[in-house]
């Protein structure tokens, strides 16, 4: 018999499992000479074989800025960053103390890392007159990855818990390869 139960502080009382959460993003390494540090949303479903092990299938989101010398590049006066991703993660869970519990999560999907820039233009008209203007141009890039991660659960009761995360994504996109660092505050049941 497990004198500490995993149930008191890593697992509900239930077999399927939801989340949600958000929190700042870290953008690391070669990574961080093209995109800067943002935000993330990540939502997930899981199930519970067992008070110990579970899988989750989870949705993040990450907004991102684009770093000065990537704008150049791009003949661009400003710009953003997205990154979405769909994975599915196995999770393991072990209790610490009390009504305190810790996982290790990780696992592998698909992402998609979406560059917006906006880029001066000139419009000609029908008589020959010239206008400045601005144009949105978007570098969509899909691609697989991969992605392993911490996180510490505090028992809130009724089977909630509030938990905090951090988890290395590391993406194979096109022209770089996209590497990000969210740290995720949020609840699961």
């Amino acid at each position: 018999v497990d004198p500490y139960p995993p149930s008191g502080a890593a697992l509900g009382p239930w077999k399927w499992t939801f989340s949600f959460g958000g929190g700042p993003t870290v953008v690391p390494g070669y990574t961080h000479d093209y995109l800067t540090n943002g935000w993330n949303f990540n939502t997930g479903l899981g199930y519970n074989f067992t008070p110990r092990v579970g899988l989750m299938l989870e949705f993040m989101h990450d907004g991102l800025g684009i770093t000065n010398s990537n704008m150049q590049q791009n003949q661009a006066v400003d710009g953003d960053a997205y990154v979405r991703g769909i994975t599915l993660d196995p999770i393991w869970r072990y209790h610490i103390a009390g009504n305190m519990g810790g996982y290790i999560i990780g696992g592998g999907g698909f992402y998609e890392r979406d560059q917006r820039y906006t880029q001066p233009v000139t419009f000609q008209d029908y008589y020959g007159n010239q206008f400045t203007g601005y144009q949105n141009v978007h570098q969509v890039d899909d691609a697989g990855g991969v992605n392993i991660g911490l996180g510490f659960t505090w028992n809130l009761g009724w089977g909630t818990k509030f938990f905090v995360e951090s988890r290395y994504h590391y993406i194979y996109t096109p022209g770089y390869h996209t590497q990000l660092i969210p740290v995720t505050f949020g609840f699961r049941w």
